[in-house]
């Protein structure tokens, strides 16, 4: 690609400019024939730092987005407005009209809890969003402490010692239980948290698409969620893959043609085929817009995102329009007031170009279109 590139820029110069070499370079009579229509100018060599891009399609959207189940049978009684947002103790939907809340954590729950000496993470989760919604909750047992839990058999063989991330099921968490149950309303409000009866989820979320309706099974999709910050996902080649980071800066042409810059926040490892097995393997991209307000007014959209890709540093360089085809192959630059140069061209940015050659210095100046 980069070769059809240099040879249609060079082409368009020597065809619209009306340079030609008479000869191979150090004849006598290599000199440019001026055009009556060019107008010939000069421009400086410079030394700078030179990146080429690439431009791929992406799409505006919620971050994170993913579908909730219920975790206990039951049927959709109630579902919220799609845009609204949840918060900790927040009504997700509820299920034979028994409210269905949101927690934050990282561990799901995965069974009632409502037995006296109960220990486990999920009891922690349940302790701390109490807690933070601010039901006092009492006093929890210090880490390493030796506890014995519910059941039959003998009591030395039912005994743990509490990690960091346990909790135990006091009775005075019990009452907390009943208050958060009362508040929320539960019913009955008796201490027993039941599965399904709060979903855990990292922090606060939008609602979607409602994939459920009223009357639907609760353990199905019920709805989509995602966090409130918007970003922009992006599909480039598996074999570009490499040359994108977390942490790079990318540029986003917005469809009112305005610009902003975002910062690449993730490139997924799972590589997808393309749908007819003939496309180049994908991976995804997830940009984050450094300036969030510039995608206020978009919910969905396509944009397009420019990367860099190879990037040299500290090289010569000249306009584009500086080059000339040599007649016996290859590129040349013509000296302002000096020889006609033999060149070695590299990278093409910005309507510049790498080059290097003998005898060719930084601010030398160099014959090139207007």
């Amino acid at each position: 690609m980069r070769t059809k590139m240099v040879m249609a820029l060079v082409g368009l110069f020597v065809v619209g400019g009306g340079w030609f070499v008479h000869r191979t370079l150090g004849g006598p009579e290599a000199r440019p024939a001026p055009s009556r229509t060019a107008r010939l100018a000069t421009a400086k060599v410079i030394r700078t730092d030179l990146s080429d891009y690439w431009s791929e399609t992406g799409s505006v959207g919620y971050r994170k987005q993913r579908t909730l189940r219920g975790a206990a049978a039951g049927v959709v009684t109630w579902l919220p407005k799609p845009g609204s947002v949840v918060t900790r103790g927040g009504t997700l939907f509820r299920a034979d009209d028994r409210p269905v809340s949101l927690f934050y954590g990282s561990t799901p729950m995965f069974r009632d809890i409502g037995t006296a000496g109960m220990v486990g993470r999920d009891v922690r989760v349940l302790a701390d969003n109490l807690r933070a919604l601010g039901y006092r909750i009492g006093a929890q047992p210090d880490a390493g402490t030796r506890v014995t839990l519910p059941g039959a058999g003998d009591p030395k063989d039912n005994q743990v010692v509490l990690t960091g991330r346990d909790a135990v099921f006091t009775p005075s968490l019990r009452d907390a239980v009943r208050r958060w149950q009362l508040h929320a309303g539960f019913r009955p409000a008796d201490g027993v948290v039941k599965l399904g009866d709060f979903l855990v989820l990292p922090g606060k979320v939008r609602v979607g698409a409602t994939t459920a309706r009223l009357g639907d099974d609760a353990t199905g999709d019920v709805m989509a969620v995602s966090d409130q910050d918007k970003a922009v996902s992006v599909e480039i080649d598996a074999s570009r893959s490499d040359d994108v980071r977390a942490g790079q800066k990318v540029r986003i042409t917005l469809p009112d043609s305005s610009a902003t810059t975002g910062t690449i926040g993730s490139v997924s490892t799972d590589v997808k085929s393309g749908p007819t097995g003939a496309d180049a393997p994908k991976v995804q991209v997830v940009v984050t817009v450094d300036k969030p307000s510039a995608l206020s007014d978009l919910t969905s959209a396509d944009v397009e995102v420019r990367f860099t890709g190879t990037t040299v540093r500290g090289v010569l360089a000249v306009p584009v329009g500086a080059l000339l085809a040599l007649s016996g192959g290859g590129y040349g630059v013509q000296v302002d007031g000096g020889p006609l140069t033999a060149v070695k061209v590299g990278l093409f940015a910005d309507g510049m170009v790498q080059v290097s050659g003998a005898g060719l210095t930084e601010g030398a100046r160099v014959v090139t279109t207007a």
